[in-house]
Order: C-alpha cells, then sequence, then structure tokens
C-alpha cells in the first residue's frame, strides 16, 4: 500500500496588482478553495515559517502578508473560519493588538520568516496599501 503526500498546509499567491485590500486576499484565496492563513497552534506557525522560507518570502512577498484574521472592535479578534484569538496571542507584536476600531491582521516578515503579527485599519480596495505584493492562504476550507 502506497501512502499518498499530504498537500502543504499553506500556500503562498502572487498578487499581480499595484494594490490589494484584505477582503480582496480573502476573495484570492476563496478562489483556491480556502481562505487567509489561520495559525491555530504552535504547529501551525512552525509549519507557516517553513513555508515562508522555502519561498524565499521576503523577496517573493515583501515584508508585509495578510492572514485571516480579523476584529470588528473592541479588541476582539477571531479567525476566519470562527476561532477567536486571545489578546495575550503568543505571536502579537509589541503593544499589539492596540485599535479599538474595526481591524484586520497582517504578518510583518523578518529574514525570510515570521516576525510578528500586526493589527491595522482595514481597507478597501480604493486605498489599498501597495506594499502587500501576495497572500498566504489555508489549503484546507
Amino acid at each position: 500500500m502506497q501512502l499518498g503526500v499530504p498537500p502543504p498546509r499553506y500556500q503562498a499567491v502572487y498578487v499581480d496588482m499595484n494594490q490589494t485590500s484584505h477582503d480582496h486576499a480573502q476573495s484570492i484565496c476563496e478562489n483556491f478553495g480556502s481562505g487567509l492563513a489561520t495559525v491555530l497552534d504552535q504547529l501551525d506557525f512552525e509549519t507557516l515559517n517553513t513555508t515562508l522560507k522555502d519561498i524565499n518570502a521576503q523577496e517573493f512577498c515583501g515584508t508585509r502578508i495578510y492572514l485571516g484574521g480579523k476584529s470588528p472592535g473592541n479588541k476582539t479578534w477571531s479567525w476566519r473560519t470562527g476561532e477567536s484569538i486571545s489578546n495575550d496571542w503568543a505571536h502579537w507584536g509589541p503593544n499589539d493588538p492596540n485599535l479599538n476600531t474595526a481591524a484586520c491582521m497582517r504578518m510583518m516578515l523578518g529574514s525570510d520568516s515570521w516576525m510578528e503579527a500586526r493589527d491595522y485599519y482595514c481597507i478597501t480596495d480604493k486605498n489599498a496599501i501597495t506594499s502587500f505584493k501576495c497572500c498566504i492562504c489555508d489549503t484546507l476550507p
């Protein structure tokens, strides 16, 4: 009996546009049958870091990547799949999350690997930040 190789946990998708919003990045991942990356446990964190190193993420994606976390406000956070994210989650950057309004999650890269998660104001396509060059998608729905 031959066992198949499981699919990778994460997939990087280059966004060949001048700008994209968090919602647009989510829809790109949905086109691949999933959504923006979620990091539910330490294994996910380590697997995502391995993926980032394997693709030379800082060169491929720049220093910022969207993640699948959002807050409706009041510093309450959840993954796109519904699991909550605590404000003392080990992977938040210093002083984050710090916004008391609707916010989205981005990952800051350093040396081709995860540096820290940051909150930022959600943006629309018409005022999207141009420095987001790719999405990291879950490969599982």
